[in-house]
């Protein structure tokens, strides 16, 4: 598998925006010309530091890397949000709010061992996810899944055939007009995921904080912070409302023609919900575009009671903006029950899983920076079962000398049994796109100075490569295992007992 770098996918990018593949930056326009610029001038910076001796962590200018990367990021987020709605407003707010969280992100490198730049970081998973779609998955980028679900379709066998036509008709006309705006929205999804990452530390901020002055006996400390107040309730339930409404085609109450409606699917509002309680950087993220974005004010939450539809305009921008900000939230749900690949909010998560290649944090131990975490690489397996397209995930890492094998696999690891939920049973007929696929198996390897860990998650199993481990008293050779996810936990299968990855991993916490 080919390994995924900076300059690799800064390459590729710059390959496909020459040739006027991207969308929102036509070939021979302004827009074009200027990102082709910003491209040139960052690719030669990283490319003369990786030339030299140490590399990128010794010799990139970080300080002009990320002013570079900031230009970068601003110019393609304007062009994206304008190739939307060429009279979006509160685009400057957005780059002022960017300004304010890097100067706070500064005093934030010590809250964990690896803090990365949010900048970067974000430009890079946009890069990630335009290769995975392009190269990899290019029936999906072509057939992907808005979540706008007919049901005169589902129902068929129930419904006039003029009726089901029409609704077909009705289907394609709406996800060829929202296709139209793919690689924009692509870019706002990416570029905006972790706005909310730093405001998601004040916790971390507080711990701190309170560690220190605790030494003073101090009683009633402050705490630094916010809350959602009475005059934010408003905004905040028609935001949850929005992401968490489906789109479905339905017929009228004569039968005679179709129409589109918002229904609320109750699980994701109970998931975007809980995320908000936790303050969560994903939906925080997803509240502050919301909120000083103007292309959302064109979005539009009605309940299924009424009986007019909405008009095709309304579909269009309800599929757009309802997209963009669900695939923002759901990128950092505790469990998000994943099982299928074919939409942009399921190539986030992947694409942010794959940036590991690329963490631009200082550890405070050292002082020093390292440009890299891990080197990731991504392969996928497509596979039929019946009628049903079924995909295999492959993900490897080659993990950094300066970083622990067992910490990276036991965090990664984790972190796919939560998201990722796969089972048999019988697909849901309402998905939109042919591109769409069930996920048959997803498998991790991680690897450095030649040891090897492995994870699985399948249908029917969950299977791990482990190192030796010792539970009260008893030493478990090193090897594969079988795994179980219980109350919210992976456990390793040991004859007629269970130990927890906790206490498999005890120096790992």
């Amino acid at each position: 598998m080919k390994k995924l770098s900076v300059l690799g996918l800064l390459g590729k990018y710059q390959n496909w925006v020459k040739k006027g593949e991207i969308h929102f930056l036509k070939k021979g326009t302004a827009q074009q010309r200027v990102i082709l610029k910003l491209l040139k001038d960052i690719i030669s910076d990283f490319t003369k530091a990786a030339e030299k001796s140490g590399g990128l962590s010794e010799n990139l200018d970080w300080y002009e890397a990320h002013r570079q990367g900031k230009k970068l990021y601003q110019a393609l987020a304007s062009y994206a949000l304008n190739s939307i709605d060429p009279s979006s407003k509160g685009n400057a707010k957005l780059y002022q709010f960017l300004d304010a969280a890097t100067e706070f992100e500064d005093i934030l490198y010590g809250l964990e061992t690896y803090y990365r730049d949010h900048t970067l970081h974000s430009l890079w998973v946009y890069f990630i996810g335009e290769h995975i779609l392009r190269e990899h998955l290019e029936d999906v980028h072509n057939n992907l899944n808005w979540y706008l679900y007919n049901d005169v379709e589902r129902d068929k066998a129930s419904y006039k055939r003029t009726l089901v036509d029409e609704a077909k008709k009705q289907q394609k006309a709406l996800l060829k007009k929202v296709n139209e705006h793919r690689d924009a929205i692509w870019c706002i999804i990416a570029l905006c995921h972790d706005l909310g990452y730093s405001i998601e530390k004040l916790t971390k901020l507080n711990e701190k904080v309170r560690n220190v002055l605790g030494f003073l006996d101090f009683r009633g400390i402050p705490r630094v912070g916010y809350s959602l107040n009475l005059e934010h309730q408003h905004l905040t339930c028609q935001l949850l409302e929005l992401m968490s409404v489906d789109v479905r085609i339905v017929p009228s109450s004569d039968e005679r023609t179709p129409l589109v409606k918002l229904y609320r699917d109750d699980k994701t509002y109970w998931l975007l919900c809980r995320s908000l309680e936790k303050r969560q950087h994903g939906v925080l993220s997803s509240y502050l575009i919301y909120k000083i974005l103007g292309i959302f004010a064109d979005a539009c939450v009605r309940g299924p009671g009424e009986e007019w539809g909405l008009e095709d305009d309304e579909v269009i921008s309800n599929l757009i903006r309802g997209d963009i900000l669900f695939a923002i939230a759901q990128h950092r749900f505790d469990f998000s029950y994943l099982e299928e690949l074919g939409s942009l909010a399921d190539i986030l998560v992947l694409a942010d899983e794959l940036e590991e290649f690329s963490r631009f944090g200082r550890p405070m131990l050292s002082r020093k920076y390292h440009d890299t975490i891990a080197e990731s690489s991504i392969v996928f397996r497509r596979t039929k079962h019946r009628k049903e397209k079924q995909i295999e995930v492959d993900m490897s890492y080659e993990v950094a000398k300066e970083h622990s094998l067992d910490k990276f696999f036991r965090r990664k690891m984790n972190r796919l049994s939560q998201i990722y939920a796969l089972s048999k049973h019988d697909r849901d007929t309402r998905l939109s796109a042919e591109g769409v696929y069930r996920i048959k198996c997803i498998k991790m390897e991680a690897r450095q100075n030649g040891k090897r860990r492995a994870f699985s998650l399948s249908y029917d199993s969950i299977k791990a490569d482990l190192p030796s481990g010792k539970m009260k008293g008893q030493t478990y050779p090193e090897g594969e295992y079988n795994l179980t996810v219980r109350d919210d936990d992976l456990f390793v299968r040991v004859g007629d007992d269970e130990i927890s990855i906790q206490e498999w991993f005890p120096n790992e916490s």
